[in-house]
């Protein structure tokens, strides 16, 4: 009986061997267009599992795959006799988030990626699982600064809440731990003074007083306050 067992056993042991060595994954098809994951990458995640047609373990690949950065999702299919097709859906970015993750569309912080090719994307800067909270708030500063001429290109949170708007021209609104946006209504009135005043773009509105608001401009003229306090 045993010497029955083991004679079964290396039957077996045989049969799958040529299978892996018949049947083997020769050919990897991609079916979707990529524009960030690598098909190299791919490559070498198959690299690390049984090439066997039958024995390949799509689920354990699959995996693998969804833990890279720029893979949202996977599919995978066999094909035979020797083709894996992969296709992989890759994340939409909609913000950075950080010093080298971003945010996709569907409200999901990936990565760490390489940012340098990003900074046209808005700049979201906060505690872990904050990246929603901020989000919102980029939108809807965003719009009411879009009617007085003043575009966002992000918002910053520190650990104690205190937020901060990023300008595009370099230049920060601070608003302190309110998360109340009808102090920026102040600004409304207030912008075509400071325009008057100097053409130099903003440096600093500080919004964190109860009536009024301290700005400073970025640079300075002869004889010019590179700060003012409004009330």
């Amino acid at each position: 009986m045993a010497l029955a067992g083991a004679v079964v056993l290396t039957v077996g042991l045989v049969a799958r061997m040529d299978l892996d060595t018949l049947l083997r994954i020769e050919r990897v098809e991609f079916t979707e267009e990529l524009r960030q994951v690598r098909p190299e990458e791919v490559e070498s995640v198959l690299a690390g599992h049984r090439r066997g047609f039958f024995v390949i373990s799509l689920d354990r690949v699959r995996e693998e795959l969804e833990a890279m950065p720029w893979v949202e999702s996977v599919r995978l299919r066999r094909r035979w006799p020797d083709t894996i097709e992969v296709a992989i859906t890759e994340p939409v970015p909609v913000a950075r988030w950080g010093e080298d993750h971003l945010l996709d569309r569907q409200g999901g912080v990936f990565g760490p990626v390489d940012l340098a090719d990003w900074d046209f994307l808005p700049a979201l800067e906060g505690a872990a699982g904050r990246h929603l909270e901020l989000m919102q708030r980029y939108l809807e500063v965003s719009a009411r600064l879009a009617d007085i001429g003043l575009a966002v290109s992000g918002v910053r949170e520190s650990a104690r809440r205190a937020w901060t708007i990023r300008l595009e021209n370099g230049g920060e609104i601070l608003m302190g731990r309110d998360s109340d946006l009808s102090r920026l209504e102040q600004l409304v009135p207030l912008m075509p003074v400071l325009r008057e005043r100097s053409p130099k773009p903003l440096a600093r509105v500080d919004l964190r007083y109860a009536r009024g608001a301290a700005v400073a401009w970025q640079t300075a003229s002869a004889g010019e306050d590179p700060e003012a306090t409004t009330r």
